[in-house]
């Protein structure tokens, strides 16, 4: 028993110091000590102040960060490795043709390379942060100081560590009680026990084992065969009511799924313009106007081909005298009535174009078609009518000899051409005149008929047209 030696009950074990940290009223007397901590050789310091306090880093004497370093450096490894893979993939490993993009990198890759740079950036960037950082840090020996509170609110506090190289406990001591802090403090380790509760690591092991679950039950059915129907997490999704064809619905209530058209609807691209007010004629009556007359392409006697109706004749008349044909010629086909000659290609009729305005001539469509004659019209016709616009001035100007000059609106030819005429014009063109089908409505096409017969009605207008409400003030102004 004497060999053994005596527990030490008496004495405990002191606390572990981590430095000392200083309080200062307001941040001029903070920045000052912070430079005297500085001039010292200390650089394992730091402050902690209510507010940003200006020129801070440079009195603790704190170098630039290197994380920007490492985040070029990453970003610029996400780069690489993008255009590597890239071209190992396209241009090495499966050589295959997309839209006869070459083989390897093209502009193509730049989408890739650039979302890989900026992940490898913004992970480094993250990360980084945290390891220069020194993060996570669950607790502080700082915290231990019941004053340290008020650094949110009025007081400044100047920190030097212990494991500053050059730390010694009684000069740091003398140091910051040099600069007349309102109170000094040594920073000891917190009394309450390091060890994590058993309950803590018990909980973390669960979770663990709880996370490992799906995991297996994922593994599980990748790797078995079940005749059962899949689990479904979202009914929603997987049940939702949709319009099946042959099957029954819930989105309607009588549960057909099929429904019939809503009348006067057109599906997309299915529009068949062949109505009088896309065509500026009625089909219908060109049809009935026009005859087709039938025509013998092939002669039904000795199966001879019948030459056509305006081939030169290359045989010899026959001959109409009696005596002058052979005695002994064939007569079995003497009774055949000769072929009918073929008919002379007829001139295409003139279209039965419309003589009245499909739309109403009221002022909504007077105003649209004055606008659209104003936006595509006027450049060349002019805003009268007259053929003088702007285009027309300067190809005039530059006199190269090859300009058409556009069509005056008030001669009797376009003054007697009917309002389908006009329409068609519009649509497909006249001339060096484009179409303008793909720019302008059908309804805009007949608003600008309409505001070109008003030009032309306002050309010839007489008293009579006025009404009769209205003369009395047209003349008065005309007196004026």
């Amino acid at each position: 028993m004497s060999d053994h030696k005596p527990k030490n009950t008496t004495g405990t074990k002191a606390p572990k110091a981590y430095g000392w940290m200083a309080e200062y009223p307001d941040e001029h007397k903070l920045l000052e000590a912070a430079r005297k901590v500085r001039d010292s050789g200390y650089t394992d310091t730091d402050a902690f102040t209510p507010f940003p306090v200006h020129g801070i880093d440079e009195a603790l004497g704190i170098k630039p960060t290197v994380l920007p370093f490492i985040v070029l450096c990453c970003g610029f490894t996400g780069l690489c490795l993008a255009v590597t893979m890239q071209y190992w993939m396209n241009g090495v490993d499966y050589m295959y043709i997309i839209s006869g993009k070459p083989m390897g990198i093209t502009p193509a890759s730049v989408p890739v390379s650039f979302e890989m740079t900026i992940l490898f950036s913004a992970f480094s960037t993250f990360l980084g942060m945290i390891a220069l950082n020194k993060l996570p840090r669950f607790s502080n020996p700082v915290f231990t100081n019941p004053r340290f509170d008020r650094a949110t609110d009025d007081k400044f506090f100047l920190y030097v560590s212990a494991s500053d190289k050059y730390y010694n406990r009684d000069s740091v001591k003398e140091l910051l009680g040099g600069t007349s802090p309102d109170v000094l403090d040594e920073v000891v380790e917190d009394g309450s026990p390091a060890e994590l509760p058993k309950f803590v690591w018990l909980g973390a092991l669960l979770v663990v084992l709880t996370g490992l679950i799906p995991l297996m039950i994922v593994l599980n059915i990748r790797e078995s065969f079940s005749e059962k129907p899949r689990f479904h997490v979202f009914l929603d999704m997987d049940f939702q009511p949709k319009k099946k064809a042959d099957q029954q619905t819930t989105v309607f209530a009588d549960g057909r799924t099929m429904r019939p058209q809503v009348a006067g609807t057109v599906g997309r691209g299915q529009l068949e313009e062949q109505d009088a007010f896309y065509l500026g004629y009625d089909p219908n009556d060109l049809a009935a106007t026009v005859k087709m007359t039938p025509t013998r392409l092939v002669s039904l006697q000795d199966g001879a081909a019948q030459p056509p109706a305006d081939a030169p004749a290359t045989q010899p008349p026959a001959a109409t005298d009696s005596a002058a044909a052979p005695a002994t010629a064939p007569t079995a086909n003497a009774t055949q009535p000769p072929a009918a000659a073929p008919m002379p290609a007829a001139e295409a009729p003139e279209k039965p174009w419309l003589t009245e305005l499909p739309i109403e001539a009221n002022e909504a469509n007077m105003k649209l078609g004055e606008l659209k004659f104003q936006i595509y019209c006027s450049a060349c016709h002019g805003y009268a009518g007259n053929g003088d616009g702007l285009v027309h001035k300067r190809a005039d100007a530059l006199a190269q000899g090859t300009w058409l000059p556009p069509t005056s609106f008030h001669i009797d030819r376009v003054k007697a051409q009917s309002v389908g005429k006009i329409f068609n014009t519009i649509s497909k063109g006249q001339g060096k005149m484009a179409g303008y089908a793909n720019a302008l409505t059908p309804k805009e096409r007949w608003a600008i008929v309409l505001y070109v017969r008003a030009l032309q009605r306002s050309r010839d207008a007489k008293l009579d047209d006025i009404p009769v409400d209205k003369r009395s003030s047209l003349e008065e102004a005309g007196s004026k």
